[in-house]
């Protein structure tokens, strides 16, 4: 492991009230939460996001992390917007190019990605559609005839062209989509049909 990946990834941190009082750390061995460490291959996911609470004149902004295992999630709310943003970068440089990497030979191996109203294949997105009367069923829409970005915290699915709507996934909430983000923009970016052909 080289030394730039170990500063780039490196973080301390403290949090919470004593004598409740929790730390992670991000290292090149893993992420240690409260002293039990997690190496790097157990940390299959990631979410982050701002979570707006409506009431009152004013609404209230707090800021979530999480990653986990197959098993177990471990997360960290605040409300300093610097420490949230420091925290998501080392989590990003320590474990996104690797979950990347690990969609895109899942997806090249035929596999599927889930995120909660819909799942991602190599060449597309599987969506479910509900009529009003009988049995909803599942549509495939390839992404040359998708649109999709980010609004209000959530990446986007559309038919092409102006069409209608078809799913998202909320940053905050989905494990993983900013992992999917990344690799749409990786898609995007290198014209490909295929998102295992776009991530190297």
């Amino acid at each position: 492991m080289s030394d730039s990946w170990s500063r780039a990834i490196d973080f301390h941190c403290k949090f919470g009230v004593w004598p409740f009082q929790k730390t992670l750390d991000i290292t090149t061995d893993g992420f240690c939460w409260c002293g039990e460490l997690l190496p790097h291959k157990a940390v299959v996911r990631l979410r982050w996001g701002v979570d707006q609470k409506r009431g009152g004149v004013f609404p209230k902004y707090s800021y979530l992390a999480a990653f986990g295992t197959d098993e177990r999630e471990f997360s960290i709310r605040t409300k300093q917007k610097d420490f949230y943003e420091a925290l998501t970068t080392r989590m990003w440089k320590a474990a996104g190019p690797r979950l990347l990497s690990a969609l895109a030979a899942k997806l090249a191996a035929g596999g599927r990605a889930g995120f909660r109203s819909f799942s991602v294949g190599d060449e597309g997105v599987y969506t479910a559609d509900k009529p009003m009367f009988g049995e909803a069923s599942e549509v495939f829409t390839p992404w040359s005839r998708l649109e999709w970005g980010v609004y209000n915290g959530s990446l986007c699915f559309a038919a092409g062209d102006g069409g209608k709507f078809l799913a998202s996934a909320s940053f905050l909430w989905t494990d993983n989509a900013h992992v999917l983000d990344a690799a749409l923009e990786l898609l995007k970016k290198s014209g490909a049909a295929k998102i295992s052909a776009a991530v190297k």
